[in-house]
């Protein structure tokens, strides 16, 4: 098993078979990361990149409100395949 590592997309390319868009946050393996980097597609994520879960995404009980369960994160997390 490789280790990930989680990459702020600075210049879009593809993540398993996906567009990987410029300001998202992805995940992929060490060699890939190495190889992106080298390249200036993107940078180290920080914590601050990290998509964070909306407030209560676990509570199902709750009915939420539409535009809520409509809005899309800023940055998405995408795991190379």
């Amino acid at each position: 098993m490789s280790k990930t590592v989680m990459l702020k997309v600075t210049s879009a390319f593809l993540v398993g078979g996906e567009l990987a868009r410029s300001g998202e946050v992805v995940e992929v393996t060490t060699a890939e990361a190495k190889d992106l980097l080298h390249r200036g597609k993107a940078v180290l994520a920080t914590a601050a990149d990290e998509p964070k879960e909306p407030q209560g995404a676990g509570d199902d009980d709750q009915g939420g409100d539409q535009d809520e369960a409509e809005a899309k994160p800023a940055s998405k997390s995408r795991k190379a395949k």
